[in-house]
């Protein structure tokens, strides 16, 4: 081989490893939290099926899906079945013979797993009235990723308690109370990506001291900030907080377009929240 070819060759062969190895210092994760509705016909009024069907491609453009009402099991599969991503994990279990559905939470992601954790909801409210909560058996999602060698980040995915009742309001206290707690003992000082409806409302009763609250014990911040100066106030979130080795920022913020059927109508009652958050590796 010439000596100018093999120049070349060795040349080539160095901006390769740099870019590889500053692949390896950050990137850039676009996340989705996304409440699909995915409760029989009888009970939407709708196509359930039909919408879960036309959901399922237009996820793929994202890292990480965090979906709520994932409930029926041929709604799953229309949802994932085809989907690309590596890590698919959906938290199905009953909490006793009482209740109808599982947690309705799935992740998936781009990224390798490192752990995984499934908890329910110790309080919830009502059964067939306030939300009707006790029908599913509601929790959380832990999946730590690793995004690079020696670089994790620690996904949280939730669907708190529903309705507006007093009894409503304090279930979803118990249960932001329930997930710091996890965030504390599971989490520590690691960084945190936490997708949910989290049914905590800015303008009703005692949400917004929940919300203060399980923010300043977390040290998580609403990503809307990033595009807005105040809170957006939705109920469906993604919150945030860089950590043990990893630095975050959130450089975008909305709701994500294209999630409606081709006559212009939403494929859920809830709107796809997504936000893109730069990654950077940090010392220790």
């Amino acid at each position: 081989m010439r000596p100018a070819l093999v120049a070349l060759v060795v040349v080539l062969a160095s901006l390769r490893v740099a870019a590889d190895a500053r692949d390896l210092d950050g990137g850039r994760l676009r996340v989705v939290s996304y409440n699909v509705h995915g409760l029989p016909s009888f009970i939407t009024g709708d196509d359930t099926l039909g919408r879960q069907r036309e959901i399922a491609p237009r996820l793929e453009p994202f890292d990480v899906v965090g979906l709520q009402e994932d409930f029926m099991d041929d709604g799953h599969r229309l949802l994932t079945g085809a989907a690309t991503h590596p890590t698919r994990l959906r938290f199905a279990d009953l909490v006793g013979p009482d209740r109808f559905y599982g947690s309705g939470l799935t992740l998936l992601a781009r990224a390798p797993v490192v752990l995984r954790r499934h908890e329910h909801f110790e309080a919830f409210h009502g059964r067939l009235d306030a939300g009707s909560d006790g029908l599913a058996s509601k929790g959380f999602q832990l999946v730590r990723l690793r995004l690079a060698p020696g670089v994790e980040l620690d996904v949280y995915n939730t669907h708190m308690d529903a309705g507006g009742a007093a009894g409503d309001q304090a279930a979803r206290a118990e249960q932001a109370a329930q997930v710091a707690r996890c965030m504390r003992d599971v989490s520590g000082d690691r960084a945190i990506l936490l997708l949910g409806d989290t049914n905590l409302s800015a303008g009703r009763g005692r949400d917004p001291e929940t919300l203060a609250g399980w923010l300043a014990a977390t040290g998580l911040r609403c990503a809307c900030l990033a595009a807005r100066e105040a809170c957006c106030g939705r109920i469906d979130r993604v919150l945030w907080r860089s950590g043990l080795g990893v630095e975050l920022e959130v450089v975008r913020w909305g709701v994500a377009p294209g999630f409606t059927d081709a006559r212009g109508r939403p494929l859920s009652d809830h709107e796809p929240i997504e936000a893109e958050l730069r990654w950077r590796r940090a010392p220790l």
